[in-house]
């Protein structure tokens, strides 16, 4: 049975709602955004596992707004660097490959699958919002956690794309039938597929086999922490950003007892580092 078979769409839903959303559903891995010519070429140039200077300046100076983004990364309090930098070449060895390509990864998802989503329905822009820090908060974490070698600012934010992508499936179904869904019918089919669609956007990207893992595991609804300790930061970040983001949620303390918190054993003193840190999000290459 493949992923699509596996989402149980409500009770409620009429037999044209449910044949329409299943035929959307069909065509959904075909209606996926491709990734940029920048991010292909970082992804190859990643996956060598070689760093060439010469390379990679040639592929930033040929993208006016990446090579902003990654000295505006290499110069923030994400970094903590020592000194300014003004060089593209340097800031990309004091960030490494892997966050060069998953800067060109972001920029697409906010194009292309938060973009449609932000002016077409309320609380658009604080999806958005609650991304971006889910990917400071990765960063941070993971520097802490598993070295700064394996920190990602992509682990969490990518893990937000399911209901943007799950609102603009919807919208199509939508324009196409001339009718629309109730509001709280509309909130129930868009949490039961917008897990597995973003699986589905992370296979089709081909990204990290640990970012699928976590993606998957939010996709099971069980609430067990993966194996993998990268995809449990990458769960623990979306989780917390939502949390953080939320009224009324002042208290650092109840994350701590959360299972992915528990596995990576995050201190109180981690917890104020990470959130601290992470605040700074506006400051930084992730607001784009």
């Amino acid at each position: 049975m493949n992923l699509l078979e596996e989402i149980r769409l409500p009770v409620g839903l009429d037999e044209a709602w449910t044949a329409a959303l299943t035929a959307e559903l069909e065509e959904a891995t075909a209606a996926l955004p491709n990734l940029s010519p920048a991010a292909l070429e970082l992804a190859e140039l990643a996956v060598s596992g070689e760093y060439d200077a010469e390379i990679v300046g040639a592929v930033l100076e040929r993208d006016e707004k990446l090579r902003t983004q990654v000295l505006r990364l290499a110069n923030s309090a994400l970094y903590a660097g020592e000194s300014y930098i003004e060089n593209t070449a340097a800031a990309s060895q004091r960030i490494g490959m892997r966050a060069l390509w998953e800067i060109a990864v972001i920029d697409v998802a906010r194009v292309k699958v938060f973009g449609p989503a932000l002016g077409q329905v309320l609380g658009g822009s604080q999806m958005w919002s609650i991304a971006r820090l889910a990917g400071a908060i990765s960063l941070r974490l993971s520097s802490l956690k598993l070295g700064k070698n394996r920190a990602s600012i992509l682990a969490g934010l990518i893990l937000c794309v399911g209901p943007p992508l799950a609102h603009q499936l919807i919208r199509r179904v939508e324009e196409r039938s001339g009718s629309t869904l109730p509001s709280r019918i509309r909130r129930e089919v868009s949490n039961r597929i917008a897990p597995t669609l973003s699986v589905i956007l992370i296979r089709a990207w081909k990204l990290s086999d640990a970012i699928e893992s976590a993606a998957s595991s939010m996709a099971d609804g069980m609430g067990e922490p993966p194996a993998d300790r990268e995809a449990q930061v990458a769960v623990f970040s979306v989780s917390l950003a939502r949390y953080v983001t939320a009224r009324g949620t002042a208290n650092l303390s109840m994350p701590l007892r959360w299972p992915t918190a528990v596995s990576l054993g995050v201190t109180q003193m981690e917890m104020n580092e990470i959130v601290s840190a992470a605040a700074s999000v506006d400051e930084n290459p992730l607001t784009l």
